[in-house]
């Protein structure tokens, strides 16, 4: 079932991810703190990792490439959220 709770739940935090991108795009662009471009760049990168998992059911042949991009921008999220706090403004 392509639109199970799991999916529906993955899809709905890929959409407060981008919201959430988008306050902090707007809020970096009117402060210009670093430390705020690297936590956009987080939400970007988490926004494309829970938007690649909710569609990996539709495309299940290229499930194993899809889910390698994935874990790799879960490891730049991490990067990045990390970045930020360490980041002297």
């Amino acid at each position: 079932m392509p639109f199970g709770p799991d999916n529906i739940i993955v899809l709905l935090s890929s959409l407060l991810a981008l919201l959430l991108f988008t306050i902090a795009l707007l809020t970096y662009i009117r402060e210009r703190r670093r430390k705020l471009l690297f936590v956009t760049g987080a939400f970007l990168f988490y926004f494309l990792m829970t938007f690649l998992d909710a569609t990996e059911e539709f495309f299940p042949k290229n499930g194993d490439t899809i889910e390698f991009i994935a874990s790799s921008f879960n490891f730049i999220v991490l990067l990045l959220f990390s970045i930020a706090i360490l980041t002297k403004d």
